[in-house]
């Protein structure tokens, strides 16, 4: 009670500041701001008790990855802090627990789930004490359990539709006070990768980075191989005796993941760079690994001397092995410089793919301590490859109001939608910001944002949003940090509720209540560079073009190999239409994506198809053929196997049998029911196995 006395006059001097809680979004017309289905979660109570008193909570969707079976695979962030009993900086690196995952099914029967093994994704790393023995050591570490932590790695699809993910978090307290139980916590960045493998629903181990790594990112180069960067191998004390030229800042050293041997080469001298966390990277279509100038800051006091040098965006040529400034971007626009907190956003790639624009809004200005509260503004940064990757900025409308931490999702249509966020710098002030309910959706043609149907949940830090591939989107996370640095606690008010959110709600963009929508009904299912595409489809005289999307994997607003690639019609004929696919994979790196098409409405928009899952520039992988014929999921994908003791939650006797595909329309289901029904989208996806169609499935 003392603390929260305490807390009472900050808290209304930080609702004074924000000026008022923002209004919701109700009464929008779908068809401009679409609309929100009912939360759902997986079945069980939230949290239970242990035998020895710790609580064990279920898993908020803080990463989430779109599998190529159409499956979700998702993991917990700070898993343990509830635990927690007075302040996280002296517990957490005892309290903390290595993240669950989970495997979300979205069936005709409605949602279920199963558990990956090991659940923990199977890492262990090492702790590195700065004087082992004296400021701790592993023996007096009472919790090994959080040494492999998922969280704050990153991850991407390989180009067989298995997950490549790295780095991540061991905790241990430093230094420690007798029995280990507190002390300093640390946050060490973790050298191991682990491989997820859908099939078998599986996580296996792989090779080591080089150096630990906690914030990494990573992007999926044109010969397959993976770049990371940057990450941090000591939060909280960057000091590393045994390379003392490295302390001070984030890890500079970049390396090459191959996955033909499951090794990492160092990149050499000539290819560090002084990045922050969770650098906004991208692969260009000429290539080359573009930095945007905006990450992750872990505020107030950062860990990099060299923040500075974060304003300057850069491209990195794999060839040379080398770095190339490009300048600051923004400069003469209200957000010039070094953006945090921020998504970057590549907008769809179009012929003849020698120019990449990127989109940023919301977050703070400038490397710490940042400007705190969130920004409206917005600018898109292109590079043109034709041009020796010249850059230019320009700034686009604003969003109506503020974001942090916002996760934005292209749609298939071209526009961009923006969820979640709060309206200032939970880092700093953890449990006093405001969350931001209301989306807010993009338009490159007239370069504004317009505000959405609202959420039902409040969802700041760790939050997600991934695209479907019936064209809807799946939101959940929410995982923060205590409040204030203490414990869980929910303070009175308009905050953000302070303990994790396993829920999930599933938007419907504006373009499902635009009229009929496109139908798929074949699509070869592994495309070859530079050739045209064959799609069967009822709609061929009305197609406007082709549009391929990746497969999302997401975490912290990060997807490395976030992309779309619109593809041109070439020819079309009586239920079939041919577009040209991707040259190179340096515009579409090999891997899964997803093939929608679109057409206009009597109004000029775009309404696009139910995707068909295809694999770019690689084979259909055996474990994706093998589901062929097998019962399909409301997105439908096939089941590879039954989940292996699934938590089904029934779908109601009463819900229609009318899908999204049919009627181009939201269904009317029961309240609470956020699925489709499974059969007609299944007959959307249809294999070609030894020459004959397959179908549904």
């Amino acid at each position: 009670m003392r603390r929260l006395a305490i807390l009472v006059p900050v808290l209304a001097a930080l609702t004074a500041l924000a000026g008022g809680v923002p209004a919701h979004s109700a009464g929008i017309d779908p068809s401009k701001g679409g609309s929100f289905a009912a939360p759902f979660e997986e079945p069980g109570p939230r949290c239970v008790t242990t035998a020895d008193g710790k609580q064990v909570c279920k898993p908020a969707g803080s990463a989430s990855i779109v599998l190529a079976n159409g499956r979700i695979l998702y993991w917990n962030n700070l898993e343990g802090t509830e635990n927690i009993k007075l302040n996280t900086v002296a517990e957490a690196g005892n309290a903390a627990e290595n993240s669950q995952s989970r495997v979300l099914t979205l069936g005709s029967a409605g949602p279920s789930w199963s558990t990956p093994s090991p659940s923990d994704g199977g890492a262990k790393d090492q702790a590195q004490y700065l004087i082992p023995g004296v400021t701790g050591s592993a023996a007096q570490d009472p919790n090994h359990g959080n040494d492999g932590d998922l969280f704050c790695s990153d991850q991407v699809q390989l180009a067989d539709g298995s997950i490549l993910d790295t780095g991540g978090t061991n905790w241990y307290e430093e230094p420690q006070l007798p029995g280990g139980q507190f002390g300093v916590a640390e946050l060490q960045g973790v050298k191991e990768a682990r491989i997820f493998h859908p099939d078998s629903q599986t996580w296996t181990p792989t090779g080591s980075m080089n150096f630990g790594r906690w914030y990494p990112a990573l992007v999926t180069l044109p010969d397959g191989k993976v770049f990371v960067a940057s990450g941090v191998t000591k939060l909280l004390k960057p000091i590393y005796p045994d390379r003392p030229g490295d302390s001070g800042t984030n890890v500079e050293q970049t390396e090459t993941y191959d996955p033909a041997t499951g090794k990492w080469s160092d990149n050499g001298a000539a290819a560090k760079r002084a990045l922050p966390l969770f650098p906004r990277l991208h692969l260009l279509p000429d290539g080359k690994v573009y930095y945007d100038a905006a990450g992750q800051v872990f505020n107030p006091f950062g860990q990099a001397y060299d923040e500075a040098l974060w304003n300057v965006a850069g491209v990195y040529d794999p060839g040379a092995k080398a770095w190339k400034d490009l300048g600051i971007p923004g400069i003469g626009t209200a957000a010039p410089g070094f953006r945090g907190s921020t998504f970057s956003i590549m907008l769809p790639l179009s012929p003849p793919y020698t120019s990449a624009s990127f989109l940023t809004a919301g977050g703070e200005l400038f490397p710490t301590p940042g400007s705190y509260f969130a920004l409206p503004f917005s600018t898109i940064n292109t590079v043109d490859t034709a041009k020796g990757d010249a850059l230019s900025t320009k700034q686009t409308g604003s969003l109506a109001e503020g974001r942090w931490y916002s996760t934005a999702v292209q749609l298939p249509d071209g526009t961009v939608a923006a969820f979640s966020g709060a309206d200032r710098d939970e880092v700093e002030s953890p449990g006093t910001e405001i969350p931001v309910k209301t989306p807010e959706i993009f338009d490159p043609a007239t370069n504004t944002w317009t505000p959405a149907a609202g959420q039902s949940h409040p969802r700041s830090y760790h939050n997600t949003a991934v695209l479907l591939p019936d064209g809807r989107v799946l939101v959940g996370g929410h995982a923060p940090i205590p409040t204030l640095y203490t414990k869980n606690l929910d303070l009175p008010g308009p905050f953000t509720p302070n303990h994790r959110d396993p829920s999930f709600e599933i938007f419907s963009p504006p373009y499902l209540f635009r009229g009929p929508r496109p139908t798929i009904t074949h699509a070869d299912d592994s495309i070859a560079y530079g050739r045209d595409i064959t799609v069967a489809t009822p709609d061929a005289a009305d197609i406007d073009h082709a549009v391929l999307v990746r497969n999302t994997a997401l975490t912290h607003l990060v997807d490395g190999d976030q992309r779309s690639v619109i593809l041109p019609v070439t020819h079309r004929s009586n239920g079939e239409i041919k577009v040209a696919a991707p040259p190179n994979a340096a515009v579409a790196p090999a891997g899964p994506y997803m093939l929608f098409l679109d057409r206009k409405n009597d109004k000029g928009q775009m309404v696009p198809s139910v995707a068909a899952q295809v694999f770019v520039g690689a084979p259909v992988p055996a474990w994706v053929e093998a589901s062929a014929g097998r019962p399909a999921t409301v997105l439908g994908a096939s089941q590879v196997r039954p989940d292996p003791a699934p938590h089904a939650v029934p779908a109601p006797a009463s819900a229609p049998a009318a899908s999204l595909a049919e009627t181009g329309r939201e269904s009317d289901l029961p309240k609470g029911v956020v699925l489709l029904a499974a059969g007609a989208v299944g007959v959307m996806w249809r294999r070609r196995v030894r020459g004959r169609a397959r179908g549904p499935g």
